[in-house]
């Protein structure tokens, strides 16, 4: 269950919920097999919130070997494939990034990613 926020929430302590620094692009990113691509997230609160990736709404986005692979830093990778590699659930799917602490969760926009030729 997710507590969505459209600003930064305070509480005791100088606890505050996250806020986005960087969210991913509005609308769509599209991009060839042979380059790739990077989403970036970042988010800001007290404690620090940790930044995940969901798509389809809300699964949890998890690392494919050689496709897709979620950095330490919260951006989200789309790694160079040949076209036989193609998979219509991570190269043509709706994405989109969680910051969550202890006082809440922020999803950001969703942005369609489309990789291929």
């Amino acid at each position: 269950m997710f507590n969505f926020s459209l600003g930064p929430i305070s509480c005791a302590d100088d606890q505050q919920g996250p806020r986005f620094v960087q969210e991913p692009p509005r609308n769509r990113v599209d991009f060839a097999n042979g380059t790739g691509t990077v989403l970036t997230c970042s988010a800001h609160g007290n404690p620090q919130p940790k930044v995940t990736w969901l798509t389809g709404g809300s699964v949890a986005v998890s690392d494919v070997p050689g496709l897709r692979h979620v950095r330490p830093d919260g951006s989200l990778v789309f790694l160079p494939f040949r076209p036989e590699e193609y998979r219509q659930d991570v190269h043509d799917a709706f994405y989109r990034c969680a910051a969550t602490n202890i006082v809440g969760t922020t999803l950001s926009r969703e942005t369609k990613v489309r990789g291929g030729e």
